[in-house]
């Protein structure tokens, strides 16, 4: 029996971005086909911490969705 395994690519997106509202700081978002779904509620030092942080939301994100298709 030949199975199929269909691979579909994760429509989520992780961006970091400078603060608006703090300078020198840094704020990620998690958007999905160009639409929010999370967002950091608050700055972060660095690029790389925001970033870090971010993709512990961006793996959850991604996990709930896996699990409703």
């Amino acid at each position: 029996m030949l199975v199929m395994i269909i691979f579909k690519p994760n429509p989520h997106t992780l961006r970091v971005t400078p603060s608006a509202k703090e300078p020198g700081r840094f704020d990620w978002s998690i958007t999905r086909d160009g639409v929010l779904v999370r967002q950091s509620v608050r700055s972060f030092g660095s690029e790389g911490a925001s970033e870090a942080d971010g993709d512990v939301a961006f793996r959850e994100v991604t996990a709930r969705w896996q699990s409703a298709r």
